[in-house]
């Protein structure tokens, strides 16, 4: 859900009011055009209110700050999180894995090598679900689920959580809203899928790419975890594929322009606005 569908979906007004308590939804004071789909995700920040408490939900933050964020979704996978790793730690950037808890369990070493390199480590549920899409019994146990599997491996406490595909709906906040955990998603892709040359990849990237925004990528395969014999799992590896190729222009290219590139909690330490915790 973009930031504009979830406005709706909660019938919270283009000023940002809520009837009944309060919204905060910042921005950066001067926006620069985006290609299509990285305004399609929205830039912003919003606070909603639950009943157990305010919610942060977070497409981006504002800071003026050369800082933005990196993400990996759907890990650990051994085809793609090693070679991740290692560039992250060629050009110094710290990154948070919105790591899938039944990967966790496949490849506790992937996951333990994420947490020694200094990464941060998010939630991103237990199989991948689509939690707009299920009940909220099930939404419980793939976010709770998925989270205490990778806490009980790490030793460290998920701060962050990402719905797989960017999916949630008002079951999904409230029931971080009570753990206190951010729910966040991202303002910037990879751009078209259909993409498959890392200068048109990366170049998208760059472009859409300032202080404050934070990349979506992945490191795993997500719900094709499950099949991976079939045609949609070799169409996403090879997407993945495509990803990582990007991934060192990426990198070189934000540090060229001066833009550190570091995990989602240390962006967020950037930003000073009304916190869940």
């Amino acid at each position: 859900m973009n930031r504009r569908r979830f406005l709706a979906y909660f019938g919270i007004g283009a000023a940002g009011s809520l009837a009944g308590g309060a919204l905060a939804h910042s921005r950066r004071p001067n926006d620069v055009p985006r290609p299509r789909q990285a305004r399609e995700a929205s830039i912003g920040e919003v606070t909603t209110p639950t009943s157990t408490g305010m919610q942060r939900i977070i497409w981006s933050v504002d800071t003026e700050e050369p800082v933005a964020a990196v993400t990996f979704d759907d890990g650990p996978d051994p085809a793609f999180t090693p070679r991740i790793l290692d560039l992250l730690d060629r050009f110094g950037v710290t990154a948070t894995f919105m790591v899938m808890g039944y990967n966790a369990v496949q490849h506790p070493d992937l996951l333990r090598d994420i947490a020694e390199a200094g990464h941060e480590i998010g939630g991103h549920g237990w199989k991948h679900l689509n939690l707009a899409e299920i009940s909220p019994e099930e939404t419980r146990e793939e976010i709770e689920h998925g989270n205490r599997i990778i806490e009980e491996r790490t030793g460290v406490p998920i701060r962050v959580f990402r719905p797989p595909y960017g999916r949630f709906d008002e079951d999904t906040v409230r029931l971080l809203a009570r753990s206190r955990r951010d729910l966040v998603v991202w303002s910037v892709t990879r751009g078209m899928l259909s993409w498959r040359e890392p200068e048109q990849i990366s170049s998208h990237v760059l472009s859409a790419l300032g202080p404050g925004d934070i990349v979506d990528l992945h490191d795993g395969i997500g719900r094709a975890t499950f099949n991976p014999r079939s045609e949609s799992a070799r169409r996403i590896r090879r997407r993945r594929e495509d990803e990582l190729s990007a991934l060192p222009r990426i990198l070189e290219g934000a540090k060229a322009r001066g833009l550190r590139l570091k995990s989602v909690s240390d962006l967020m330490a950037a930003w000073q606005g009304p916190s869940t915790r």
